[in-house]
């Protein structure tokens, strides 16, 4: 008899997306999410009613590659693991902050770091500022999820033996 976890992951359909057309994806969604969240924190912060966000090309490629990354993390942790919602935040978390400190760094060594957060409270070398933490916070949840409806439809989660664990997912 198989558990609640390895049932789900059984049904999972078994033509999964390639990997290249998957960080496509979060690439261009989070090109998406970057204008949405600098419009609105544009107007927010300056009264900019224009709505107008922004990014750079370098963007889709720091997204692309961390949401690639954060969802190989969501497998491990999810379903070989058995970790909950909330207990792979904090991971997903750190992971962000760092990625995007790292990219950061090595942009502004050829001149080609599209941001500054020195302005900011709570930054760091102006490359990552914890006022954003909500921000990162929403996204890695919309992430958790986003990973989840991805693996139901692409069938990626389908060859995870879960048994070592005992626990199912979530």
């Amino acid at each position: 008899m198989s558990t609640p976890a390895e049932r789900t992951l059984e049904s999972l359909p078994n033509n999964g997306l390639p990997d290249v057309v998957r960080f496509l994806f979060f690439g261009m969604h989070g090109f998406l999410d970057e204008i949405i969240f600098t419009s609105i924190f544009n107007l927010v912060e300056n009264l900019d009613r224009t709505m107008s966000g922004h990014t750079s090309l370098w963007s889709f490629l720091m997204y692309g590659s961390c949401s690639f990354v954060v969802e190989k993390l969501y497998l491990h942790l999810r379903f070989r693991r058995g970790w909950s919602t909330w207990r792979r935040l904090p991971i997903y978390i750190c992971f962000i902050y760092t990625w995007e400190f790292c990219w950061g760094l090595a942009l502004r060594q050829y001149g080609a770091c599209s941001w500054d957060y020195s302005h900011y409270p709570f930054n760091f070398m102006g490359l990552i500022t914890l006022l954003y933490l909500p921000g990162w916070v929403c996204i890695s949840l919309y992430q958790d999820i986003l990973s989840n409806v991805l693996l139901r439809h692409s069938g990626q989660g389908a060859g995870i033996n879960i048994e070592r664990t005992g626990r199912g997912p979530n």
